[in-house]
């Protein structure tokens, strides 16, 4: 029995599934099958219940689930000491970023990280926001990025900085427009684009809820969009309309690059105010390692320490 096999353990015993833990720690499905045959062989008695639609604990499972995750944190914890101790900052550090912080925060921020700790080495899981949200609640992993504030219990964030989300359209489109902002966009009414097919993100989405929440804050949900589709990814978002499948609600900072060039027009919805911040999340309460707490530390750094604030819930 080993650390890597507990851990592998503990993501089965949570997904209830062992696929979506070897999608979760980057393993195949064998892989991960074989960790668990292997953890039943040196007990003597199974540890997943196989014969319902998702994987159940076994008595003795529920057993080795709970010391397991002591033994892991007591390790993190021992790690945490040494390191400390003599001030080591190496390894490899493991993220969880939902699609637009982890597109297009995370890349300059890992550079300038890494070339302070060149030791370092990462992988970043992208999912929507509510997965990263739950993948720290659960201790898979120590950090997140998300566009929205972490509202679950036990968990604490520190705020970014500000995004905001704008109307795209295909080139070829004529919308009403309205006016000008005053900055780099013409304004629109939504009410005036309620005949175009709308394209949105999937319900984890904080681009989506974000959008959302406006709608029926400042409508009182007396409109009603002509959404023909949802995708789960901004990129495939932008194929999207870039092919002239319709409208969408979508961060600027992921289509600076397509406004600059001129493959996709953007607007400002007059009536629909769409900003959000974005957050670093973890979990509180609980011992960062040596390399977690200096990558929160360096990002707090990063994003200007005079504009950031850490929300206490």
């Amino acid at each position: 029995m080993d650390f890597h096999q507990l851990r592998v353990f503990i993501e089965v015993a949570r997904q209830k599934s062992f696929s979506r833990a070897a999608e979760n720690i980057f393993l195949s499905q064998p892989t991960i099958s074989a960790h668990i045959k292997t953890l039943e062989n040196e007990v003597g008695t199974p540890l997943l219940d196989r014969s319902q639609r998702e994987l159940q604990l076994t008595e003795a499972g529920k057993i080795l689930f709970q010391y397991a995750q002591e033994l892991l944190e007591i390790k993190e914890e021992a790690l945490s000491a040494i390191q400390n101790e003599y001030k080591i900052v190496k390894g490899h550090l493991e993220i969880a970023a939902s699609s637009v912080p982890g597109a297009y925060l995370l890349p300059g921020l890992l550079k300038s990280f890494r070339r302070e700790y060149p030791g370092v080495t990462f992988s970043v899981l992208l999912r929507d926001t509510k997965q990263v949200l739950q993948s720290i609640k659960d201790y898979t992993y120590d950090l997140g990025f998300t566009g929205e504030p972490g509202t679950q219990e036990g968990l604490g964030q520190v705020k970014l900085t500000e995004d905001n989300l704008i109307l795209i359209a295909p080139r070829e489109t004529k919308l009403p427009v309205t006016g000008e902002t005053g900055l780099q966009f013409p304004t629109v009414e939504l009410k005036a684009c309620l005949n175009f097919p709308f394209i949105l993100r999937e319900p984890g989405s904080a681009t989506r809820k974000v959008f959302e929440k406006a709608l029926k804050k400042h409508f009182k949900n007396n409109i009603a969009l002509n959404v023909i589709g949802y995708l789960e990814s901004q990129e495939a978002l932008k194929e999207a309309v870039k092919a002239g499948l319709g409208l969408t609600v979508i961060s600027r900072k992921a289509v600076e690059e397509e406004l600059r060039t001129g493959v996709l027009d953007g607007y400002e919805l007059q009536d629909l105010p769409l900003k959000r911040n974005f957050y670093l999340i973890f979990r509180k309460k609980r011992i960062l390692p040596p390399l977690s707490q200096a990558f929160l530390r360096f990002t707090v750094k990063y994003f200007n320490p005079g504009e950031i604030q850490i929300i206490k819930q």
